[in-house]
């Protein structure tokens, strides 16, 4: 049994993201005119960024932060909505300091008024800008961030179809940044389709701001491998420069997933862990294709190349109706990424392209 005080084996590392930092600073050092959408694909640590960007700014600046990720609350109806933003604050809790810390979600309302919100008698849309405001009158900066948005996807108003819950707070945001310059506004998601969605949607096209997070550069890769003990607190083991060499060709730059595989040589050899690694991404890629040959053709694209375009997959023979459903339920289903601002898909990682080529040389046998 561990000791109490005895730390870990293995951190979660942060790799130095110089640029992304100072760009997060620039971003809430100007008064809010947009909204800032950060995008990428699955595990490329935009999350991560973002509580390391916050953990430095807030003790520097006076910050009202509200970061809300939507994959850790079960949001269904309206009414989900509500209490995954409004809590309320019970008499004589013991404030927190605005100054110096991040609230994890919440718009903090009395009864009274989280009676009338749900009664519908109060707009709740109302209460964020009065608190917006009065932050705002205290010299504290107001920061919304929300994770992964796409959450809130086909939640309507009241059960209205007429009336999405997406669109409403889309116009509420657009009101704080462009026009009230009261907050600042980041969504972070890994949809792309979603984002496509929003990227081109007309009445947002001049009032938001597309921010790509990708994956690690080999070169921040190996002297994170090559430094371990630094980044990662690892006393256990080294890596050798070609131990790092066949990491990166395994998973690239793809942050969890190094970290799931450093987590495996605590016990195993590395060409034993990156062969089972690269064998189970196969065995998933093969599960998911099962006996549709049309995600079969789609997926052949990526054998021959690393990114592609929608008249790549029209070039392999598959229906034109078909190839909208295709790419939709591969980038929902994390095989592929859809950049939105480029209109291009790859492989979600290095370790997703390995499964692509081994599943194909094991039909071809």
């Amino acid at each position: 049994m561990k000791e109490k005080n005895e730390p870990y084996r293995q951190d979660v590392a942060f790799i130095v993201r110089e640029k992304e930092l100072v760009d997060l600073r620039l971003f809430v050092d100007k008064r809010p005119s947009e909204i800032l959408f950060i995008h990428g694909p699955k595990s490329s640590g935009k999350t991560t960024l973002l509580y390391k960007f916050l953990e430095q700014i807030q003790k520097e600046q006076r910050l009202d932060v509200k970061f809300m990720d939507l994959r850790e609350t079960f949001t269904n109806v309206y009414d989900d909505f509500l209490k995954t933003f409004f809590r309320i604050e019970i008499q004589g809790e013991k404030k927190e300091s605005r100054a110096s810390n991040i609230n994890i979600g919440f718009f903090k309302i009395d009864a009274s008024v989280e009676k009338k919100i749900l009664e519908k008698r109060a707009d709740p849309f109302k209460v964020m800008k009065a608190e917006f405001l009065e932050l705002t009158r205290q010299g504290i900066k107001p920061i919304l961030i929300i994770d992964e948005l796409q959450a809130l996807d086909k939640i309507y108003l009241d059960n209205d179809k007429e009336r999405q819950l997406i669109t409403a707070l889309f116009n509420f945001f657009v009101a704080m940044t462009k026009q009230a310059h009261l907050a600042h506004i980041i969504i972070a998601s890994s949809d792309g389709y979603f984002l496509n969605t929003v990227y081109n949607d007309s009445k947002l096209k001049k009032c938001s701001r597309y921010y790509k997070v990708d994956y690690l550069a080999k070169k921040d890769v190996m002297e994170w491998l090559l430094n371990l003990e630094k980044y990662s607190k690892i006393k256990t083991y080294r890596l050798t420069e070609e131990d790092a060499e066949k990491i990166w060709d395994t998973v690239g730059g793809s942050m969890w997933e190094i970290q799931d595989i450093l987590t495996e040589l605590f016990e195993n050899p590395i060409d034993e862990v990156l062969h089972l690694y690269k064998k189970k991404i196969k065995g998933m890629i093969e599960y998911y294709i099962g006996a549709d040959m049309e995600k079969e053709k789609v997926l052949h694209v990526f054998l021959k190349q690393e990114t592609a375009r929608l008249r790549d997959f029209i070039s392999q023979g598959i229906a034109p109706a078909e190839i909208d459903r295709l790419l939709q339920n591969l980038v929902r289903n994390n095989i592929l990424y859809f950049d939105p601002t480029e209109a291009v898909y790859y492989p979600q990682g290095k370790s997703y392209q390995w499964g692509i080529k081994l599943y194909f040389e094991s039909i071809e046998k």
